[in-house]
């Protein structure tokens, strides 16, 4: 077993984190009665994309983490892949490069919130016996300490939520337990913000679709009267040429419209 030189602990000073330059995004303030979201409420993480959900979601993070952790630290968020992808953002560029770094590493820490375990590297210079060699990368990376818990996300699959400092012995099992049930809660809301964009997205597609229709049955009746066919055929017609074309029905439907118009003109 290796072991690493015992730094002493000291309190934290103003911008004495971890990463880019050792100036953290979040730091820890002295203790005031705050407004925060009570346990167990959901956190509003409605954005247009994943992304900007999980940017909601770290800053929210460290709303509700920074008092109870002794130490500035920095945040990072890991998605499970899905078709081969995978998806993290951090609150500097040294928590995403570390977060990006599991991936190369193997089975870290990181990979086991990702299974749905809490996972703890409690300081510098006492190796984990689980990944001995970790400590190189929160080393290069400006950390010491990290914390990364599971955040669920239904049906079997976790994200992981993990906290980074540049001192030692930060993450104690007070501030273990608050991360773990925020992320649990954080879960909960990363899921609905998801669902409220696959709902905004449907109804995008129902309007775009009741504003098409006129347009397609203007077209079908066309090609009812040029075919002398009924609705379905015509409308086959039209799917085909949208199909074979790889442009939308309402194309095809507006190209047709607009010959005939000319033709009449012409007339």
């Amino acid at each position: 077993m290796e072991l690493r030189k015992h730094r002493a602990h000291h309190p934290a000073a103003p911008g004495d984190g971890g990463g880019d330059a050792a100036r953290p995004r979040w730091q820890a303030v002295p203790y005031r009665k705050r407004h925060t979201t009570p346990a167990g409420v959901l956190l509003d993480l409605r954005a247009e994309s994943s992304a900007a959900s999980l940017d909601l979601l770290l800053a929210a993070a460290s709303s509700t983490l920074q008092e109870m952790v002794a130490s500035p630290f920095d945040c990072a968020m890991t998605l499970p892949r899905r078709r081969g992808t995978q998806q993290a953002v951090g609150s500097n560029a040294s928590a995403l490069g570390l977060a990006w770094e599991e991936q190369e590493y193997g089975d870290g820490p990181v990979s086991r919130a990702l299974a749905g375990r809490v996972a703890i590297i409690a300081n510098g210079y006492l190796p984990h016996p689980d990944w001995p060699d970790y400590w190189r990368v929160l080393e290069n990376a400006g950390y010491r300490s990290l914390l990364s818990v599971p955040v669920p996300l239904g049906s079997g699959r976790f994200a992981a939520l993990t906290l980074l400092s540049a001192r030692d012995n930060v993450f104690t099992a007070a501030v273990t337990a608050a991360a773990t049930a925020f992320g649990k809660r954080a879960g909960n809301s990363y899921a609905v913000a998801e669902e409220f964009r696959a709902a905004r997205s449907s109804a995008a597609q129902l309007t775009s679709a009741l504003e098409s229709r006129p347009i397609i049955d203007a077209a079908c009746g066309v090609i009812m009267a040029q075919n002398k066919c009924s609705y379905e055929a015509a409308f086959e017609i039209l799917a085909k040429a949208s199909s074979h074309r790889n442009i939308k029905v309402r194309l095809v439907a507006e190209g047709i419209l607009q010959n005939v118009s000319g033709t009449h003109k012409r007339s």
